[in-house]
């Protein structure tokens, strides 16, 4: 019989690597990594010099902002025993890195799909909002439908408002603990849903990382929009011509076209081809989730809730400052 006595020395080691193999829990953490906290979105216009890079006619730019301290520091602890020398406590981060899902309603064909993932060994810059870019042009990290963010500066306009109000309640200039995702090919007046992970790369579970749970909770909503525009010759109806259905519908038989870039607060009346008012409707620039909105939907209903029919129908917009409406018609085909 072959037996092997375990110095202290190779206790200290085998206790060491079982902990970097096997999760080894202690009081108040978790064995696995868990989703970060405090996610929040928003959608915002790319500058002029950025339009090129976003993959939408609208070039909107969806900023989904989460807090990184509360998944990066987590850890998990063992002690290592080293007789007669005393023991050693030694502590392993969980954390190695995030994945941001996301959900295009009547566009995604599943729910929560990965579309960007960030690992901690990438070298990751913050972000200069004030011109949309990293701050760092050498060191970002592009992956997916989007690009991932260590913090932001420049976060405050002139005018003392901030572009991005984060974090919440207490925006500011700059903040090193936001970790930021891009979203470059959002659709405007599409609802989007988003889910931000943690993953663990080491270990593995059915040939892919270990991804924390999403927490419902954390699940960020937005609906993007064209921004409030002053120029009524930009506005216009979207689908033109509606046929049957638009993919942005809500649910079957619950049927929407948009008006785009009305003026903050415009009153938007809609008439049948001979004249007869079938709806008056009020723009609401805060109406949309993540932004100020110059969109305004409208479910194809009279003011007595019944479903027009087919046909060409006319609006006229109302600016809240007076100035001539703006007159343009659209097709509705059922």
């Amino acid at each position: 019989m072959f037996v092997k006595y375990f110095t202290s020395k190779h206790l200290a080691m085998s206790t060491l690597l079982g902990l970097l193999a096997i999760p080894v829990g202690a009081h108040a953490q978790a064995k696995y990594p868990v989703s970060p906290k405090g996610a929040r979105g928003y959608y915002r216009q790319a500058n002029t010099a950025n339009r090129n890079i976003v993959n939408n006619a609208t070039a909107t730019f969806v900023f989904v902002l989460w807090n990184g301290a509360s998944a990066e520091s987590d850890t998990v602890c063992t002690t290592v025993i080293r007789t007669p020398r005393p023991d050693t406590l030694i502590c392993k981060t969980i954390w190695q890195g995030y994945r941001v899902r996301r959900t295009i309603q009547g566009i995604t064909p599943g729910r929560l799909g990965v579309v960007g993932q960030w690992k901690s060994r990438d070298s990751v810059v913050p972000l200069c909002l004030s011109s949309q870019t990293p701050c760092d042009v050498q060191d970002f990290v592009f992956t997916g439908a989007g690009v991932f963010f260590k913090g932001f500066r420049n976060n405050r306009r002139p005018d003392g408002t901030y572009i991005l109000p984060y974090p919440p309640g207490s925006p500011a200039d700059q903040d090193s603990t936001a970790r930021l995702y891009v979203d470059t090919s959002a659709l405007v007046g599409f609802p989007i849903e988003y889910a931000v992970t943690s993953i663990d790369t080491i270990r593995q579970v059915n040939a892919d990382f270990y991804e924390s749970p999403i927490d419902s909770s954390e699940i960020v909503r937005v609906l993007p929009s064209t921004p409030p525009a002053s120029n009524l010759e930009m506005v216009g109806v979207v689908p033109n011509p509606y046929k049957e259905s638009a993919q942005w519908d809500p649910a079957p038989n619950q049927r929407r076209v948009h008006f785009i870039h009305l003026p903050a607060g415009s009153t938007v009346r809609i008439y049948t081809s001979s004249g007869e008012l079938l709806r008056t409707l009020t723009q609401d620039p805060n109406g949309n989730s993540g932004g100020a909105s110059g969109d305004l939907a409208w479910d194809l209903k009279n003011d007595r809730g019944k479903s027009v029919v087919s046909g060409i129908y006319i609006y006229t917009v109302h600016p809240p400052d007076g100035r001539t409406p703006r007159k343009g018609h659209f097709v509705i085909i059922k």
